[in-house]
């Protein structure tokens, strides 16, 4: 039967859906009908008025300025006039979202989409808008040991000398959650006494007659109404044995409150996807008195950070900092340290000496130009941002993890971490433009025996080394090894060592460049390895470079070929075999996952960048989740600039230039996740009377005058960032490290499991931003304006 002669009627009827005489009104509104005609009626009003999940998703339908906006945990992308269309008919059904509101929102955005674009129903907003980003809190992290339930029943609070009447939230043995008026006066530490006196009238329990003490944790503040978050302090094992049998008797009957462990598996899952792929090596530091290097975190994409310290007897001299005075230094501010080291090695009589030192302690000895100029000739020079930031040990926190997981940490290991007072990040931000800009400090007939004072000593093996725990995406390990080598190419030979190598392919590094691109074929002839092998030639064996960085310094090699007919990768399997106890393999895990999962809660309250997730949207990108953490950090005032009270940070300064995001999009495509980071350094510029934003990308400038230009430009006239990206493609979730909490989800709430899990498949990528803007203006001789 056509229903469209009734449509207003099933409107109003839909609006008291969930009146208590809905009855008696749907009577009255079809009076006169026919018994088929109101069967009908109602049956169409009945399924208009079902609540429903559907998401509004219309990023992809034109241009029509979609932003996110959430509702009862449900991530919709509508634009403001929707958005306005959706708040207007929830208020209508007294909150709830059903399928005609869906339904409704539908229709509207189809007919605006059929009309001429003048002709659309359009509500004008900030530009900025549409870049709003979700955040992350790293290691927010709640772990519980007991279920909470929704539940509603009356209390009384007595607070000093006042009863409040109240009605709980949810419950568990430890704590409730409690509605109460707006006019309640408590402040957060406060305690409060409470009666469950709706609990004693419905249960014969003479112990709910009592009044029980609990501490005021938090407030959430709504419109009309506070939410107190109440922890139980007295302790009361038959409280405990009641509410725990209501809770279990009551599971089928009321909603197990699973939001913290939802935010587990948010929090937990982008963890995942960004730690194991992050540049920056963490770094940990103990003692008070002589504070040493104790810890490193290592993974795949920060191996070569660690990597490049090893010298020739395979130990790392990245230890030896901390026995210098300038870091020494650095250490007695106990504050937070940001500045940049440089470093270079160079080969005597076949050992390694490392020189090392920081920016500031450069420019207060006045041998500045004098230690870039000669560093900046070597083919080994790095540039490394350091970030360094107080720490204290806190087992409320620290421990949480690796509790929640039952990972035992042995007495001997929780002391040493009970020890770390620094925690920090070393990221190598060594660049063509840095190699060339210091190239500018070149001194002729300088005394190079001024710089022994920078020369590292030999440094003691006492760092811990531990490893991410993340999906392998590498097919074999790879062993720090450094050895001469010879490379040739187009007739051309150059000198140079190995980082390290595997079966089927080695990292190399050379004297000076080599004109190669990736696929290119080069050979390599391995004179000191040769004297250990007199049956096998090691000489012009074929390799493919897989990668370079721009300088052409740094060759990543694969053989060619079948492996099992080449010479190289039948030498370096007889090799590893025949040396499995001397060679060190890259990273090398060597703690428990204990300790591990306690270093990495550390690094991520004290997160040193800010990393982005790239989510697949039907067939676009889309940044929608950036990560933070309590600690202060440098880039956060960029992105909270066009931020809003609702929501805070904003990738306008990123993204407004829709050229940059396509920029983006292809290097995306392009990656595959074994791949190595996509690099850029990006230039932003935001004018202080307008807001103007400006982005170039540093390699696009035609000159050093305009680059120069658009960066002193850039400090006159309002704010300026330099921002090293750092690109990579994600695989897999690492589905088994949130396991715990989604199986948990899923048993109560299978339909917010399954949104969680098909959020986290849909990342494709994560961003990780460095600020490098105080070491490009160190080496350009700038300062900001104040």
């Amino acid at each position: 039967m056509e229903l469209s002669h009734y449509a207003d009627v099933i409107k109003k009827l839909t609006t008291l859906y969930h009146e208590p005489d809905f009855s008696l009104l749907f009577a009255q509104l079809t009076e006169g009908e026919t018994n088929s005609k109101r069967f009908l009626i109602k049956m169409e009003v009945n399924r208009l008025s079902a609540l429903t999940r559907r998401i509004l998703d219309f990023r992809q339908r034109g241009d029509s300025g979609a932003v996110a906006y959430e509702y009862d945990d449900i991530l919709h992308h509508i634009n403001p006039v929707e958005i306005k269309l959706l708040e207007t008919l929830l208020a209508q059904h007294q909150g709830n979202y059903t399928l005609g509101i869906y339904e409704e929102v539908l229709a509207f955005h189809q007919r605006e989409r059929s009309k001429p674009v003048n002709e659309r129903n359009v509500i004008t907003v900030e530009p900025a808008a549409k870049f709003a980003v979700e955040p992350i809190q790293y290691a927010s992290y709640f772990v519980r040991n007991e279920e909470r339930m929704h539940y509603s029943s009356a209390i009384k609070m007595r607070f000093g000398d006042r009863v409040i009447d109240a009605m709980t939230s949810d419950l568990s043995t430890s704590g409730i959650k409690v509605k109460v008026n707006k006019s309640h006066g408590i402040v957060i530490g406060s305690v409060v006494n409470v009666n469950f006196s709706s609990l004693r009238q419905e249960y014969a329990n003479h112990l709910l007659r009592d009044f029980f003490t609990y501490k005021l944790m938090g407030i959430d503040e709504e419109e009309k109404f506070d939410y107190l978050r109440l922890m139980r302090i007295d302790e009361n094992n038959e409280l405990d044995t009641f509410i725990s049998k209501l809770i279990a008797q009551n599971k089928s009957k009321y909603k197990v409150n699973v939001r913290y462990q939802e935010e587990n598996v948010v929090v937990k899952g982008y963890e995942q996807f960004f730690l194991p792929r992050m540049s920056g090596l963490p770094l940990y530091i103990s003692g008070d008195e002589q504070p040493v290097l104790s810890h490193l975190l290592l993974n795949e994409n920060n191996r070569g950070v660690y990597d490049y310290w090893i010298n020739e007897e395979s130990k790392s001299q990245l230890e030896a900092c901390w026995q210098t005075p300038w870091m020494q230094g650095l250490l007695q501010t106990k504050k937070s340290i940001e500045t940049t080291i440089y470093s270079f090695y160079y080969t005597q009589n076949g050992r390694l000496y490392f020189y090392a030192a920081d920016a500031i302690s450069l420019a207060k000895s006045g041998l500045k130009a004098l230690f870039l100029s000669f560093a900046c000739q070597r083919p080994n020079f790095r540039a490394f941002k350091f970030s360094l930031y107080p720490s204290v040990f806190d087992e409320n926190k620290h421990l949480l993890e690796a509790e929640s997981h039952q990972q035992p940490i042995g007495s001997t290991a929780l002391t040493a971490l009970q020890d770390i007072r620094w925690v920090g990040l070393l990221q190598d931000i060594t660049n063509e433009n840095i190699l060339n800009d210091y190239k500018a400090y070149a001194q002729h007939g300088s005394d190079f025996n001024q710089l022994h004072q920078y020369r590292l000593p030999a440094a003691d093996q006492r760092a811990i080394l531990a490893q991410f725990k993340f999906v392998q995406l590498r097919k074999e390990a790879r062993f720090s090894y450094k050895t001469a080598i010879v490379v040739s190419h187009t007739e051309r030979s150059i000198k140079g060592w190995s980082n390290d190598f595997s079966t089927e392919g080695l990292q190399i590094e050379l004297e000076s460049p080599l004109d190669v691109q990736i696929g290119h074929r080069v050979y390599l002839e391995l004179p000191m390895l040769q004297k250990l092998s007199k049956k096998i030639a090691l000489a012009n064996l074929p390799y493919s470079v897989v990668g370079c960085n721009k300088a052409k310094t740094i060759l990543h090699l694969q053989i060619v070929g079948d492996k099992e007919a080449h010479i190289g990768c039948k030498f370096f399997s007889l090799l590893i075999s025949s040396n499995k106890d001397k060679l060190k393999s890259t990273p090398e895990p060597t703690q428990s996952p204990g300790v591990t999962a306690v270093l990495r809660n550390m690094y991520c309250q004290h997160l040193a960048t800010m990393p982005l997730y790239i989510h697949k949207v039907n067939t676009s990108y889309q940044m929608d989740r950036i990560g933070i953490s309590p600690n202060e950090n440098s880039l956060a005032p960029l992105f909270e600039y066009f931020g809003q009270a609702e929501s805070r940070y904003n990738l306008y300064p990123l993204l407004s230039d829709n050229n940059i995001k396509q920029v983006f999009d292809d290097a995306l495509a392009g990656l595959e996740p074994t791949y190595r980071p996509w690099q850029q350094v990006l230039y932003i510029s935001i004018a202080a009377s307008d807001s103007v934003v400006t982005t170039r990308f540093e390699k696009d400038f035609s000159d050093e005058h305009e680059r120069r230009q658009f960066i002193t430009h850039s400090l006159q006239k309002g704010v300026f960032f330099a921002i090293q990206v750092m690109l990579s493609r994600t695989g897999r979730p690492d589905m088994e490290y949130i396991e715990k909490e989604l199986n948990y989800v899923s048993h109560y709430a299978i339909h917010r499991a399954q949104k969680l899990e098909d959020e986290l498949w849909s990342v494709r990528g994560v961003v990780d931003l460095i600020d490098v803007s105080d070491e490009l203006l160190y080496r350009l001789g700038l300062r900001r304006m104040r």
